[in-house]
Order: structure tokens, then C-alpha cells, then sequence
């Protein structure tokens, strides 16, 4: 797994929506969704299998 921190979660999630990640590469991407853990952020995992978690902070993000 592999953990890719953030300042701009919504940014980098608008970003694998508009290249159309998942189509183009056949991968799994989980949406983008406030964890229990304290972060805000999707999952993709790449061709190879590993786990991609790109996030930020929850409380760095402004959910009023």
C-alpha cells in the first residue's frame, strides 16, 4: 500500500475522473469519501495490485 498525502484531496480526485483512470486502465478506484481514520480521501489500485491511498487531513478539509 502506498499512502500519497495531500493538500488538495477534491483537486487530485477531480483529476482521475477527467483522465478516466479506472476505463483507461481496467483498475479499481474506491471514491473519494471521509474516513474513520481522520482522512479525507479514494483509493486506486494500480495494475500490479498495490493500494493507492491519496488524501488529506479531514480536519484540513472544509466539509460545511
Amino acid at each position: 500500500m502506498m499512502h500519497l498525502l495531500t493538500h488538495d484531496v477534491e483537486a487530485w480526485w477531480q483529476h482521475v475522473e477527467a483522465s478516466k483512470f479506472a476505463q483507461k486502465y481496467g483498475v479499481l478506484v474506491e471514491p473519494i469519501d471521509n474516513r474513520p481514520w481522520g482522512m479525507r480521501d479514494f483509493a486506486i489500485a494500480d495494475p500490479t495490485g498495490v493500494l493507492w491511498r491519496i488524501g488529506q487531513n479531514a480536519a484540513a478539509v472544509d466539509l460545511g
